[in-house]
């Protein structure tokens, strides 16, 4: 007699979510072997989800079956060489009629053939739990962000993705994962480091601005200031290997000055000299996203936005006052 399979269901007023996996973590949850995932409810495959044990089906299911593949028919041996055939090698020898005739003749001068039936479904045994049920639900956002990770002294991009956001543990005691995206949530200092240090790499530009500390414990940009009147200057290099060229004036030109503009560090470092940059927390995983996104736009402006010349001044400088971006002033706004 076939076992009954238990299948955890979340009810949603839109959507179903199942699992045939009761572990939350550990070995069982990480290396669950689904016995679900190729079953068809109400005769559809089921979709996956950000979580690896949930799938996702359209409703409640009247039906779960199993996808069968045809049994064999016309099962025959058909003659290799057509130019063999005669009254004793026929063309064509029933699968049934085989001992009818010599089998080393069979094995030799004749190819197994048989066709299969139709596929057809086939009813499995299943028990459905309602572990929860869900209204006004919203799908999840995808959450998926590179960053820069430190490892065996080499940086690495590795991805942030949905299953990184941290939750309330009284939350993921209760809730099933599947509707954790709904429930308060954030991302921690660290986290929000990591993907505003990549962040920038990838969008700043240039000829506006530089990075001019780029380490796993602190993040510095420079805004790049043109001057209006270049500077010429002189110097010696005390280095050189003789004292005549120690002892020779060298002449340059200064076309742009340098001013900090952004700097963090993380609370797990707390770099000496650098700010730790705070964490983001928000009502949903929607909501995370939406505030995230706010703050890498927010930032980027402010690190890419051109000088603008006074035209006042006759040529000998800018409107603007060059001034460091407030990180985590900008994050508190967001977060209220």
């Amino acid at each position: 007699m076939e076992d009954i399979l238990k299948i955890n269901v979340v009810k949603t007023d839109s959507v179903c979510f199942i699992s045939d996996c009761n572990a939350t973590s550990g070995y069982d949850y990480q290396y669950h072997r689904s016995k679900i995932a190729d079953l068809y409810f109400d005769e559809k495959l089921p979709e996956k989800t950000f979580y690896p044990n949930w799938l996702k089906i359209n409703q409640y299911p009247n039906s779960v079956k199993r996808l069968m593949s045809g049994k064999r028919i016309n099962e025959r041996y058909e003659i290799k060489n057509k130019d063999l055939i005669s009254e004793k090698l026929p063309e064509v020898i029933r699968y049934e009629n085989k001992n009818n005739y010599d089998g080393n003749a069979i094995e030799t001068l004749y190819e197994y053939k048989y066709d299969n039936a139709p596929r057809y479904f086939e009813d499995v045994a299943v028990e459905l739990l309602v572990v929860c049920e869900v209204d006004n639900f919203k799908e999840p956002v995808k959450f998926d962000y590179s960053t820069i990770i430190r490892n065996n002294w080499e940086d690495k991009v590795y991805q942030i993705t949905n299953v990184d956001i941290k939750h309330q543990l009284f939350d993921k005691m209760i809730f099933p994962e599947v509707v954790l995206h709904n429930r308060p949530c954030s991302l921690s200092s660290k986290q929000v480091y990591d993907i505003t240090r990549q962040y920038v790499k990838e969008n700043i530009d240039t000829k506006w601005a530089k990075i001019t500390s780029d380490y796993d414990f602190c993040f510095t940009v420079k805004k790049v200031i043109p001057l209006i009147e270049p500077e010429n200057y002189s110097y010696q290099n005390i280095f050189a290997r003789t004292k005549k060229e120690r002892n020779k004036i060298h002449y340059t030109t200064k076309s742009f000055k340098e001013t900090e503009v952004f700097q963090m560090t993380h609370n797990q470092k707390n770099y000496d000299g650098y700010t730790a940059i705070n964490g983001i927390t928000a009502n949903s995983e929607i909501e995370l996203k939406e505030r995230l996104d706010e703050w890498l736009t927010t930032l980027i402006e402010l690190i890419n936005k051109p000088l603008e010349m006074c035209p006042h001044c006759n040529g000998t400088g800018y409107n603007e006052k060059i001034e460091r971006v407030d990180k985590n002033k900008i994050i508190e706004e967001i977060n209220k």
